[in-house]
């Protein structure tokens, strides 16, 4: 049963998350990585031209991991329609196992791998409800955005001894975050009653990190993740200090 208020804290949250995202994935998948069904509005339009970081940051992530993945489980939280996992198997991984909140998502996941790699299963499920993770390695693309410290902070305890590797968008200065700022009050967050993405440093999520695991967080940078990074637990780039 998926703890909907939990997932994102319901004293911040008069939008429904479940729903928000029921309607919204699959269209911003198919503009952030592919073609949609119809045409955009005005932002979105804007939205998906700026969408190169996701695009190389869904490129990246299996090249970076692909030292580390051979006969490992692999599970990633807010795996959406299941982007990584063929990737991610092709590079060795031993298995894959992908949740998301929103059923829609999940549906066209098993429509997509299913049938074809019994190594690759997807669940419902939200960050707040799911038992400990059964991984060597644990992934997320953009959900630590999406959630409070408690909830960032549940998800290291929840993942136990696997490594992990999790993308935030890096709260920093400059043009193109406050363009996404921008972008994100005019498109939805001005009736989300809040319900936005975060900007998080490195220093806190490794904060957040060390309350759960005792270990170095490496951070991955790149001019082509605009204002994006990625932390790991694994050697992707220098320590986090």
């Amino acid at each position: 049963m998926i703890d909907v208020a939990r997932l994102v804290g319901s004293s911040r949250m008069p939008v429904d998350p479940k729903q928000f995202w029921e309607t919204k994935l699959l269209a911003w998948e198919k503009g952030r990585y592919g073609a949609r069904d119809r045409r955009p509005g005005p932002l979105e339009w804007i939205a998906d031209r700026s969408s190169m970081s996701l695009r190389f940051r869904v490129a990246i992530t299996p090249e970076l991991l692909r030292p580390f993945l051979p006969g490992r489980r692999v599970v990633e939280l807010g795996c959406g329609s299941g982007l990584l996992a063929a990737k991610l198997l092709a590079h060795g991984a031993a298995g894959y196992l992908g949740i998301d909140i929103a059923e829609t998502a999940i549906r066209r996941a098993r429509e997509r791998y299913d049938a074809h790699d019994p190594r690759i299963r997807f669940e419902v499920d939200s960050v707040a409800a799911t038992p400990p993770l059964a991984a060597d390695l644990v992934i997320s693309l953009g959900l630590f955005d999406w959630l409070d410290d408690g909830e960032i902070a549940a998800a290291f305890r929840k993942s136990g001894s696997a490594d992990f590797l999790h993308a935030i968008a890096e709260r920093r200065p400059g043009f193109q975050q406050w363009l996404h700022r921008s972008y994100v009050h005019l498109a939805y967050g001005r009736r989300t009653g809040g319900y936005r993405p975060r900007y998080l440093t490195c220093a806190h999520v490794k904060k957040l990190a060390a309350a759960a695991v005792d270990r170095p967080v490496y951070v991955y940078r790149d001019w082509r993740l605009s204002f994006g990074a990625l932390l790991s637990s694994l050697p992707i780039g220098p320590e986090v200090g």
